[in-house]
């Protein structure tokens, strides 16, 4: 019989990032490029960085590499740090890398526009250091990673549930109850077809049960 335990020992568990951390830096700033790797490499944080200047280049760098973590500026010649984030989380290798929006002074209704369109945290220029850096980034991270773990429990335990019903499905008392619920609720004018009388088909009714136990057809959306 399937529980909730039966697929738990193999769901992953969050591990510590024990490898360089990717990081992909939008601006289109050479200066505020500079200065960001500069307090970067005072985070004490082991980070790999690639810098690009514009949303055309930053689609090229994410359909080509995977990105821990990904930190926009807001203020672009073409477009803005909002489209930029949209692109990203078109994109299949990193909608869920951790995203940092970069604002200027006084934006906070930007970085609030920001959150709730999926970014993880938000930065100033003007009030950025190091230690601010290095907390946002772990944050970003964090938040990020939990966000997945969640996202994969809930596809886990659909499948259990599914399994459930699949299973349930096999027992011939309970396939007996279903058509009979079925038939109550759908017999006088659901969406299978109805014989002569106006009543569901029995071969209607056996291929709607058969295609419970179907894995392909049977999902969840």
């Amino acid at each position: 019989m399937l529980n909730a335990n039966t697929l738990s020992a193999s769901f992953p568990v969050p591990m510590p990032m024990s490898r360089d951390i990717r990081v992909l830096l939008l601006d289109d700033s050479k200066f505020d490029r500079a200065r960001i790797r500069r307090m970067s490499d005072k985070t004490n944080l082991s980070i790999q960085m690639d810098e690009v200047d514009s949303i055309a280049t930053m689609n090229a760098a994410v359909a080509r590499e995977n990105y821990d973590l990904i930190m926009i500026d807001y203020r672009l010649p073409v477009g803005n740090g909002l489209d930029a984030l949209d692109h990203v989380l078109q994109n299949d290798l990193n909608r869920e890398a951790g995203k940092i929006m970069i604002t200027g002074d006084g934006a906070r209704e930007t970085a609030v526009q920001a959150m709730r369109h999926g970014c993880h945290d938000f930065l100033t220029k003007e009030e950025m250091n190091a230690d601010a850096l290095r907390s946002a980034m772990l944050n970003a991270l964090q938040t990020a990673q939990q966000r997945q773990m969640l996202l994969q429990q809930t596809e886990h335990q659909k499948e259990i549930i599914r399994l459930g019903l699949v299973a349930a499905m096999q027992d011939g008392d309970v396939q007996s109850n279903v058509i009979s619920l079925i038939r109550q609720h759908l017999g006088a004018g659901g969406a299978l077809n109805r014989g002569a009388n106006g009543r569901l088909d029995d071969a209607d009714m056996d291929a709607l049960i058969a295609s419970f136990g179907d894995t392909d057809d049977f999902i969840f959306h």
